[in-house]
C-alpha cells in the first residue's frame, strides 16, 4: 500500500503540473485576446483615417473650384478693363480724325491754310502717339496682372492640395502571438516525471527502512 506521504507528494506534483498548464493556457488566451483587440483598434483607426481623408479630398475639390472661379473672375475683369481702354481709344481716334477732317474744310488755300492744316495734323499725330503709348502701358499692366493672377492661382492650389498630397496608409499590424503549448506540455511532463522519480525514491527508502525494522524486530535487538 502507498504511504500517505507518497500520495500527498504525487497529488501535489499533479496539481503543480496542472496549474502550470492552466497558467500557460491562460497566458496564451490573454495574448490572443489582446492581439484581436489590437487588430480591431487598427481597423477602426484605418476606417477613420480613410473617412477623414475622403472628407479632405471633397473639401479640396470644392476649394479648387473656388480658386479657378476666382481666377476666372480676375482674368475677366482684367480683359474687360483692357478692352474698355482700346474701345475708348478707338472712339477718340474716330472723333479726333473726324474733327481734323472737318476743320480742314474751313482753312481755304494758301500758306496760312497749309500751316494750320500742318499744325492740326501734328497735334493729331501727337495725340495718337500718346494714346498708343498709353495702350502699350495698359497692355503691359494687363500682362503683369494676369501673371500675378496665375501665380496666385498656383499658390492657392498648392495650399489646397497639400493636406491631401499623401494618401493615408494602414498602421503596422500587431505581432501575432505564439500559441504553441509544446513548451508548457513538456514542462508539465517534466514536473510529473520529477515528482514520480521523487515518489519512487521515497518508496525505496521506506521499503528499506521497513525491512530493516522487521529484521531488528525478529532478532529482538
Amino acid at each position: 500500500m502507498c504511504e500517505p506521504t507518497l500520495i500527498l507528494t504525487g497529488a501535489s506534483t499533479a496539481l503543480s503540473a496542472a496549474g502550470g498548464l492552466a497558467g500557460a493556457a491562460s497566458e496564451k488566451k490573454a495574448s490572443v485576446n489582446n492581439y484581436k483587440r489590437q487588430l480591431a483598434i487598427r481597423e477602426i483607426e484605418w476606417d477613420r483615417s480613410r473617412s477623414e481623408y475622403a472628407h479632405k479630398v471633397t473639401q479640396a475639390e470644392e476649394q479648387l473650384d473656388e480658386n479657378f472661379l476666382a481666377a476666372s473672375r480676375g482674368f475677366g475683369a482684367e480683359q474687360m478693363q483692357l478692352n474698355a481702354l482700346f474701345d475708348q481709344a478707338s472712339v477718340e481716334f474716330q472723333n479726333d480724325f473726324t474733327k481734323l477732317m472737318e476743320d480742314r474744310k474751313f482753312y481755304g488755300t494758301g500758306k496760312t491754310a497749309e500751316r494750320l492744316r500742318s499744325r492740326d495734323l501734328a497735334a493729331f499725330g501727337r495725340s495718337q502717339a500718346l494714346t498708343a503709348s498709353n495702350l502699350v502701358r495698359a497692355r503691359e499692366g494687363y500682362d503683369r496682372d494676369v501673371t500675378d493672377i496665375r501665380q496666385q492661382l498656383k499658390s492657392a492650389n498648392r495650399k489646397t492640395l497639400a493636406p491631401v498630397q499623401f494618401k493615408p496608409q494602414p498602421g503596422l499590424p500587431p505581432v501575432k502571438p505564439n500559441t504553441d503549448m509544446t513548451a508548457a506540455y513538456l514542462g508539465a511532463v517534466g514536473t510529473i516525471a520529477g515528482g514520480a522519480s521523487d515518489i519512487y525514491s521515497q518508496g525505496l527508502k521506506m521499503d528499506m527502512w521497513g525491512s530493516e525494522a522487521a529484521r531488528i524486530a525478529a532478532k529482538g535487538y
